[in-house]
Order: structure tokens, then sequence, then C-alpha cells
């Protein structure tokens, strides 16, 4: 980058002692590839270091620009990202004359921002920066943000102009959505603080916590010798830290214990919880909440120990409210239960995008019939596993048409641990049909259902109930919104994710094979019907 541009531009936007000193080390800069590491030197204008806010912009815009769905217009992407600004301060504009922006403040020009367009990223993220310096500088609401609070802004309007679910993760929520997904080094609990300690208010099953016998109301008072009373969580937390087999001496006060316990816990990798379980009366109720990665494990687990006990007769999977989360772990589920078929088919502009899952060969249950019950609220990896399952006629399914969202995103993160959740690719279903905008439709609708489960069952043994003729229309849909909106009103989507009635009217199906076959007509041939 040319030294005597950038020391013009400096000059354009800071006029003060500053000065000297950002010229001189941005004049020493060679800003290449948005990929490769440096190591920066700070220069701190107007409050930021306008190295590592450049090197951010340039890494995320080249990320959308490489892997978003459509090709993304990059003047309309910058415009959106430069006319944000105005959110946080409505004095600040961005105005157009003879085919040249400017940034004004209170109708007062700031400063000159070059043509309307301009050939790429690095063009474009030049000028954004320039742009936010001249607001920090005219502005002091703009001022007073952040360096992520900037991201936040350029970021979050300029993924407005791709699709509604693209967006960008700041640091702190960046770190908080790696925890669900991937987990978290630590000892698998949950604490509440109290003058005596941090109490154990819960523990994960498998977790280094569990394994070394720490118990639910267990009050631990000393972390390696270190007092916990009176501790703030910050405190707490960095008392309990530390890498993969970190050994931490616990003291700890057990209910009904005179004497405290010396407990040695290793802390590893501690991912949450995303399904929980009942097993009553033969019929495993498994509720999904998320997909993160070890979701696919617990279903796993808890499906092989039910059918241990040699009383497994049907499984419902729950996937009410569930929102989606990792597509492996939705493809692993799926393939659980199929011995053989197609799993999903996703289709992209980047080539890592297109992708192609089939079932391997074996059925974890041997035909066990599966009930899947959805609502308004599944989406994304949770309508991916259940349509793998309804298309290979491996699952009926009970409920309400589900979300529709049928885009897949890639996580990207950023050099400030912020991220992008792009959206790269469409989900195919095994029928053929895209689930963006359609969603999925239940064998047995129970859409603004007040009846019982009795009543609902007797109506699909009199032959009432699941719908043949919208069933057909789903297989083959018309690929525009109006048609999908017309699909999806006849069994309207609803959230039912606290409603008993839909686990009630699935499990009646699974006990039934007489039941299950009428529900899931044409499909009779290849369900599994077993008692």
């Amino acid at each position: 980058m040319n030294a005597t541009f950038l020391r013009t531009w400096i000059l354009s936007v800071v006029r003060f002692g500053a000065v000297a000193t950002a010229a001189v080390a941005l004049s020493g800069c060679a800003w290449g590839s948005a990929n490769t590491h440096r190591a920066y030197r700070p220069v701190v204008v107007e409050g930021v270091d306008i190295n590592v806010v450049y090197d951010v912009l340039v890494h995320g815009f080249d990320e959308i620009q490489d892997r978003a769905m459509d090709d993304p217009p990059l003047d309309t992407m910058f415009m959106a990202a430069l006319n944000g600004m105005k959110t946080v301060d409505p004095a600040l504009q961005i105005k157009s004359a003879k085919k040249n922006l400017a940034l004004y403040y209170n109708d007062r020009k700031v400063m000159e921002l070059g043509p309307e367009s301009k050939p790429d990223v690095r063009t474009w993220s030049l000028t954004t920066l320039r742009a936010v310096m001249g607001a920090r500088r005219s502005s002091p609401a703009f001022r007073a943000l952040d360096e992520e609070a900037l991201y936040k802004v350029v970021f979050g309007y300029a993924l407005t102009t791709l699709d509604p679910y693209s967006r960008y993760a700041g640091r702190q929520v960046a770190a908080s959505l790696r925890l669900v997904r991937e987990g978290v080094i630590g000892l698998g609990v949950r604490l509440e603080l109290n003058s005596d300690g941090a109490l154990v208010k819960a523990i994960l099953d498998d977790s280094p916590a569990s394994t070394a016998g720490l118990h639910l109301n267990d009050m631990i008072v000393q972390a390696n010798g270190v007092s916990l009373k009176n501790r703030q969580l910050a405190e707490v937390r960095r008392r309990l830290d530390g890498g993969v087999g970190t050994t931490v001496n616990l003291t700890v006060r057990r209910p009904g214990e005179q004497t405290p316990l010396d407990i040695k816990v290793a802390l590893d990798l501690v991912v949450p919880d995303t399904v929980a379980e009942t097993f009553d009366n033969g019929i495993l109720v498994l509720t999904v909440h998320s997909f993160n990665q070890r979701t696919a494990y617990a279903v796993e687990k808890a499906v092989t120990t039910a059918r241990e006990s040699g009383k497994l007769k049907g499984i419902v999977l729950d996937f009410r409210g569930n929102g989606g989360g990792l597509l492996d772990q939705a493809v692993d589920i799926a393939d659980l239960f199929l011995d053989s078929g197609d799993i999903i088919t996703l289709r992209g502009r980047h080539p890592d995008a297109n992708q192609f899952y089939k079932a391997n060969p074996g059925d974890i249950v041997a035909g066990i019939p599966i009930a899947a019950v959805i609502d308004g609220k599944s989406a994304s990896a949770a309508e991916i596993v259940v349509a793998a399952l309804q298309d290979n006629h491996r699952a009926a399914v009970v409920g309400t048409v589900s979300w529709g969202k049928g885009s897949v995103q890639t996580i990207r993160r950023l050099p400030n641990a912020g991220e992008f959740a792009l959206t790269w690719a469409r989900a195919i279903t095994p029928r053929g049909a895209a689930l963006h905008g359609l969603g999925l439709l239940p064998n047995i609708c129970l859409s603004n259902e007040a009846d019982s489960a009795t009543n609902v069952t007797n109506r699909i043994r009199a032959g009432v109930g699941a719908n043949a003729e919208a069933q057909r229309l789903w297989r083959a849909p018309e690929d525009n919104p109006a048609a999908h909106e017309a699909l999806r009103n006849a069994c309207p989507a609803e959230a039912h994710a606290d409603r008993a009635l839909d686990l009630e009217v699935a499990k009646k199906i699974l006990s039934d094979p007489a039941l299950l076959a009428l529900a899931t007509p044409g499909d009779t041939s290849h369900l599994a019907l077993n008692p």
C-alpha cells in the first residue's frame, strides 16, 4: 500500500499529534492476504487501533465474498455497512453527488469517500475505515463505541444484504456460541455462590466432576488450598480454570459428612447436554433441544441402553422448538436409523459447499418403529433429520409444519475472535425438494388441535387425519413463495414445545402397528411394524 497515499489519508482524518506516528507505522505495513497472520504495531487513532480494524474488515469481507451463497454485490453490501452508522447517530449521513460519496455530520461535510463504485474488498474496506474514523471524530455517540461495537455495526448491516440467517457475533457472543457447539474445558458443573463457597447445583453426565465423584449439593470450600468463601464469580472461575488434564484439588463439604472431603478433578472438554430422555412402557422419548458435537453420541447412547434392556418397542424423536445446530450431527443421527438411502444434498456457490450424504448400512434398532415430533420452531438440522427419516419411510411425523429453514451456514472465525455464520448452501431433501421456505409436512397434523389423544387416534382409525392429497402435493412442490405458503396452510406452523398432546399421539401410534400403518398411507411397505 502506497505510503504517500496513507499519509494523505491519515492527514484527512486526524489533525492532531498522532499524525506522524501513524504515518510512519502505516508506511511500513505490507497489507497482503487477510489470512496471513501478522504481528502489528499498535496504531491508535480516534481511540481504535486502525491496523487491527482494517485487518478484521478485510478478513471479514473476504470471507463474505468468497463463501456467501449468492455472489454479494460489493457496492450494495458496503453501502449498507456505511449507512448503518446513522443508527448510532442519526446526524451521520453518507451522501452521493456526481457518483462520489461523502460523509456528513449535521449536514456538514466531514470528508470525501471517493467513487460510489469500487473494484474490490480492500478498497472498500479502506473507505469504510476512513468513514469510521471520520464518524468518530465528528460524533460523540460514535466515538463512544469500542472496536467490537464498530464491527457489529459494519458487519451487521452489511450482512442484511445477503439473507435473514447470515449473522455476525462479536467476541463475547461468539465465545458463548462456541461453548454450546463445541464445549469448554472445565469441571462440568453448575455452581451457585454463597458466603460459604460454591454450591454444586448440577453435574453433567460423563463430566470430570461426575467421574471424580462430586455430588449434587456438595459445597466446594477450597480449590488448590485457596478458600472460595465470599468470592466473586470471576475469581471462582479463575481458581477452577486450566487446560485439559489440569488437576484441581477441591475441598468439599458434603451433607451428612462430618469432615470435609478432598477430591481431585482432572479438567477436560465439557459439552453441554442437548438430549433429554424418558423410557416408559417400551417407548423411548428423546427430546433433542439442539445439535452440538455431543448430540449424536447422546442419542446413540440412550438408544443402545434402551435396546439392550430388551424392552424397547418404539422411539419418539422430539424436535419441537429445536432451531438446529451442527450439520454433521444431524447427518449422524439420521444415519443411526437408516440402513440405506440418501440423507441430504447441499448445493452452494463455493466448491466446498456442494456435499452429498448417504446412509451407511446398519440400522441401530433393526427396524423398531420411530415417530418424529415437529412444530413451527423445528428448523435447519432438525428438519434435515426428519426429512431423511420421512422420505426414506423410516418414521411417522406428528405435529405441525416446520419452520422451513433449508439453508446451511458455515462458521468463519475472524481475527478479533468474533465469527460469521454465513449462509453458503441450500439443503435438498432425499425426495429432491428444497426445504427453504417450505419446511416439512407431518403425516398427522395437530395444528389447532383441541381434542384428546384418544379422539385424535380414533379419527385416524376412521380414515381421517392423514391428508394424502396434501402429502402428494408436498412431494412435488412448485418453486415459488406463493405455492409454498399455500402448501404450508395445509397444517399451519405452531409452537407446541410444551404441549403433551403431540407426544401422547406419537406414543399411541408407535404402540399400535395398525394405527401406524393408517397414519402413514403409502409408506406401510417400508415402515417397521414391531409390536
